[in-house]
C-alpha cells in the first residue's frame, strides 16, 4: 500500500531532485564532448574530402598535360572531359602554357594564385580561388616535356568547383553525427537507468524513515551505501535523542500525575473541611492546614519542573566559565532568612587559592538550584528545633582521584543517614521518613542530575569520615558536589 507523504515533508523546501541533479551533471559533459567531437569530426571529414579530391585533381592535371602533348596543343576531347567530370562530379577547367609562357590550350582566364607561390618543377601547388564568383580548387603543376612543340617546362593549371567535395564532407559529417547521436542517446538511457538503480538504496532508506514513529524509534539497521553511512548514523543518533526525550517526557508526566494526585486530593479535602468548619477557630486551623498543603503542592511542582529542566539539557549545550565561589556564597545568602527563622547558623569556608582556582564551566542557575536544594535539605533534616549549624565549604581536591576538581560540601549537625541508605536517597521520590508532607523526595535527585550535567557527581558522607580536604567531624552528615575545574 502506498504511504502518504507526511505534511512536514510536503511543506519542506523543495530543490532539484537528486536523480535529475546527477543526470544533468553526467549528461552535460557528455553533450559538451559530443559537440567537440562533432566539430573535430567535421574538420577531419573536410580534410579527408580535400585530400581525396586534391589527389584526383593532381591525376587530372597529369592527364591533361599528356593529352595536350599527344594532340600537339589541341583542346581535350569531349569524351575525355565528360569522363573526368563524371569521375569528379564537378565541372573542371584547365589551361596549358609553354616554357616561354605562351598560351597553348584551355581557358585563358585561369585563376591567379593570391599568394604568388614559387612553382617548383614536378611538385603540384594547390590553392583556393574564385572563378566567376564561384569557389574553386586550383592545382598548378610544372612538367618538363621533351617535345619539339613544348621543349622545356610546361605549366598545367586545372581548377574545379568545390560543391561535390563539400557535399562529401557534409555526408561524412552526417554519418559520423548519426553514429555519435546513437551513442549519446544510448549513453543517456544507460546513465538514467544506472542512476535509478544506484539510488534505490536511498529510496529504501526513505521507506525505513517513514516507518519510524513516536512509538517506533529503533535505529535503522538495513544495508546502506558507504556514502550514506554518516547520514544514517546522524539519523540514528537523532532517533536515540528523540527516544530518550520521549521517555523522559513520559516519565515526567507519570511522576507528576502520581506525585500531584495526593497533594491535590489533600487540598481538596482541606478546602471542603474548611468550608464546613463549625466556628471561626476551627476555620482558622483548617485554613492553616490548607495553606500548608498548597505550599507542599507548590514546592513539589517547582521540584518537578526543576528536575525536568535539568533532564532536558543535552551534553552538547555550551557551558560558560563562572566563579563557583560566587555561586556558593549567593546560594548561602539566599537561604540565610530561612536559616535565621529556624535559629540555624550558616557558615562558609573558602579553602581555594583565589578566583582562578574556583573557575568551572557551567550554568550558574542550575548550580545555584542544586546548592539551594542541599541547604534546604540540611535545614529540614540536619538541624534540630533548637537551632544548629550548617557549614558550606569550597576546596580544591587534594586526593589523587580528585585532582583538578572543585569540592563543595554542605555539612549539618543532624543525625546523619544510615550507610545502607546513602545511595538510595539520591533516587527520585526517595524519603527515609515522613516529615509531615514537607519534603518531595526530589531535592537530592536534582543535585546529582545537575552535577552529572556539569561532568561531576554528588554523594553523601557521614560525620565520622574525614580526609585532608575537609578536616575531621565526628557527627552530622555532609553532602558533596564534585566538579571539574575550568581549563585556563
Amino acid at each position: 500500500m502506498k504511504k502518504d507523504t507526511p505534511p512536514s515533508m510536503r511543506n519542506a523546501k523543495r530543490s532539484m531532485s537528486l536523480r535529475l541533479r546527477l543526470f544533468l551533471i553526467i549528461l552535460a559533459p557528455l553533450i559538451i564532448l559530443s559537440v567537440v567531437a562533432t566539430g573535430v569530426r567535421y574538420h577531419l571529414a573536410r580534410d579527408v574530402s580535400n585530400t581525396l579530391y586534391d589527389e584526383t585533381l593532381r591525376v587530372v592535371a597529369h592527364a591533361v598535360a599528356r593529352e595536350v602533348m599527344l594532340t600537339k596543343g589541341d583542346i581535350l576531347a569531349d569524351a575525355l572531359v565528360g569522363s573526368l567530370v563524371g569521375a569528379l562530379g564537378d565541372p573542371i577547367f584547365y589551361q596549358v602554357a609553354g616554357a616561354d609562357g605562351r598560351f597553348v590550350a584551355g581557358y585563358s582566364d585561369a585563376p591567379i594564385d593570391p599568394e604568388g607561390k614559387d612553382l617548383p618543377g614536378g611538385q603540384p601547388v594547390f590553392f583556393d580561388a574564385a572563378y566567376y564568383e564561384a569557389p574553386v580548387r586550383v592545382i598548378l603543376l610544372r612538367e618538363f616535356i621533351a617535345d619539339p612543340e613544348f621543349d622545356g617546362w610546361t605549366t598545367v593549371q586545372v581548377w574545379q568547383t568545390v560543391s561535390q567535395r563539400q557535399a562529401l564532407s557534409l555526408r561524412l559529417l552526417l554519418e559520423a553525427g548519426a553514429v555519435l547521436l546513437f551513442v549519446v542517446l544510448g549513453g543517456v538511457g544507460m546513465v538514467w537507468f544506472g542512476i535509478i538503480w544506484g539510488l534505490r538504496p536511498l529510496t529504501d532508506l526513505r521507506e525505513a524513515v517513514l516507518l519510524r514513529s513516536p512509538d517506533e524509534l529503533r535505529p535503522i539497521r538495513r544495508p546502506i551505501p558507504r556514502e550514506a553511512g554518516p547520514l544514517v548514523a546522524a539519523m540514528n543518533a537523532l532517533f536515540a535523542r528523540l527516544r530518550d526525550a520521549l521517555q523522559r517526557r513520559d516519565a515526567f508526566i507519570a511522576d507528576a500525575a502520581h506525585q500531584l494526585r495526593n497533594p491535590i486530593a489533600s487540598i481538596q479535602a482541606q478546602a471542603e473541611a474548611a468550608a464546613g468548619a463549625p466556628d471561626e477557630g476551627e476555620l482558622r486551623m483548617r485554613v492553616t492546614h490548607l495553606a500548608q498543603a498548597a505550599r507542599h503542592a507548590s514546592r513539589l511542582t517547582e521540584q518537578l519542573l526543576s528536575l525536568d529542566r535539568v533532564s532536558q539539557k543535552t551534553p552538547d549545550e555550551p557551558l560558560t566559565p563562572l566563579d563557583l565561589g560566587d555561586v556558593v556564597s549567593d546560594a548561602g545568602r539566599l537561604c540565610a532568612p530561612r536559616a535565621l527563622a529556624k535559629g540555624v547558623e550558616i557558615g562558609f569556608e573558602d579553602r581555594t587559592t583565589g578566583p582562578s582556582a574556583r573557575m568551572v564551566r557551567g550554568d550558574a542557575l542550575m548550580l545555584g538550584e542544586a546548592l539551594d536544594n542541599l541547604i534546604d535539605n540540611a535545614l529540614r533534616y540536619g538541624t534540630s528545633g533548637n537551632g544548629g549549624r550548617i557549614l558550606i565549604s569550597l576546596a580544591v581536591g587534594e586526593a589523587p582521584e580528585h585532582a583538578g576538581q572543585l569540592i563543595v560540601r554542605v555539612w549539618d549537625d543532624g543525625p546523619g543517614v544510615p550507610e545502607e541508605a546513602r545511595e538510595k536517597i539520591f533516587a527520585r521520590f526517595a524519603r527515609l521518613r515522613e516529615d509531615g508532607g514537607a519534603g518531595c523526595g526530589l531535592g537530592l535527585a536534582i543535585v546529582r542530575a545537575v552535577a552529572e550535567r556539569h561532568g561531576g557527581t554528588a554523594w553523601m558522607e557521614q560525620g565520622d569520615e574525614h580526609d585532608g580536604e575537609r578536616g575531621v567531624r565526628d557527627h552530622g552528615a555532609g553532602f558533596v558536589i564534585r566538579l571539574p575545574q575550568a581549563q585556563s
